[in-house]
């Protein structure tokens, strides 16, 4: 008959069933070849440092102070920090838990529970960027810059990334996309509180003064992303004038030559990759005069990627 027991407060670890798999099964209540999931020890803050290579870069102070007040009214840290020791610098670097490090910092804690850990530097990135979404979601052009670090630098497939972080392969696409916005919009994303869909949105315009046009609307403006896309459209036609008036300042010879294409209509526009992996067609049921071939074209567009989004959300 196994044995059955109440645990103690002093004794609350995570126990594990071993893999062997020559080890018969553990009856409820046996401690028979069960062994610690991991062991903690105190460390003295003065001897922990953040790595400075982790993908988040900022924190926000008021979040601190409420963790650093949760620390004061319990006495101290539930979850341990993982760190690995660092013979060059003398001291242990954190893995995860630097927001708890610094929390803990603020609350005036002189020790922290640590599980000490060693990895390559390929894992001590990875584990940090999951802990970080998991725990508190990073601002979204750090999130972008992790995702690339993991592509470029450690060789992770998107699709693989995609899997890591249990997002979908177009999520990942999205986010990596936000490293298109020129530098001044990325100033405008760091200095506000916009949501990823305005972000995406915006990064999808290759002309920096579309992109800060959309992250204005969304910040100064307080447009939402559909009121947000139902002005472009209406400012489609004003744009297109400005073109053909611009245009109608060229040659001579320019000139009838547009007015030649103004006549002409088309059914179909067709576009395919640079290294040919895929190709993107718009069919018309009718003709369609060339002069608004463009307006006509990205309305389409639109149009799909919106309908793509929201069975997505579905």
């Amino acid at each position: 008959m196994p044995k059955n027991y109440v645990k103690k407060a002093e004794d609350q670890s995570i126990h594990l069933v071993p893999s062997d798999s020559n080890t018969d099964i553990i009856k409820k209540g046996e401690r028979t070849d069960t062994s610690p999931f991991r062991e903690a020890r105190m460390i003295g803050i003065d001897r922990i440092q953040p790595d400075p290579n982790q993908p988040r870069k900022t924190f926000v102070q008021e979040t601190l102070e409420s963790l650093a007040e949760s620390i004061k009214e319990i006495g101290g840290i539930i979850d341990p920090l993982t760190v690995e020791y660092s013979e060059n610098d003398d001291c242990f670097q954190i893995i995860s838990g630097e927001r708890r490090y610094r929390a803990a910092k603020i609350s005036g804690l002189d020790k922290l529970p640590c599980v000490i850990k060693e990895v390559d530097e390929k894992t001590r990135y990875l584990i940090q960027f999951i802990v970080n979404l998991q725990r508190e979601d990073i601002p979204p052009l750090e999130e972008a810059a992790g995702i690339k670090c993991l592509k470029e630098k450690y060789g992770y497939t998107q699709a693989r990334i995609a899997q890591i972080l249990d997002k979908s392969n177009s999520y990942v696409s999205q986010i990596l996309g936000l490293k298109r916005l020129s530098e001044q919009a990325q100033e405008i994303v760091q200095a506000s509180k916009l949501s990823k869909e305005v972000l995406i949105q915006a990064s999808r315009e290759k002309d920096p003064e579309k992109q800060m046009e959309i992250l204005i609307l969304a910040s100064d403006g307080k447009k939402t992303v559909r009121q947000i896309r139902k002005k472009q459209k209406m400012d489609e036609p004003s744009r297109l004038d400005e073109k053909n008036g611009a245009d109608k300042s060229a040659s001579k010879k320019e000139k009838v030559s547009n007015k030649a294409q103004e006549n002409d209509t088309f059914i179909e526009w067709l576009w395919k990759s640079e290294k040919g992996r895929f190709e993107v067609s718009v069919h018309f049921i009718d003709e369609q005069n060339r002069k608004n071939k463009i307006a006509l074209v990205q309305a389409a567009l639109r149009e799909a990627i919106d309908q793509l989004e929201s069975s997505q959300q579905r």
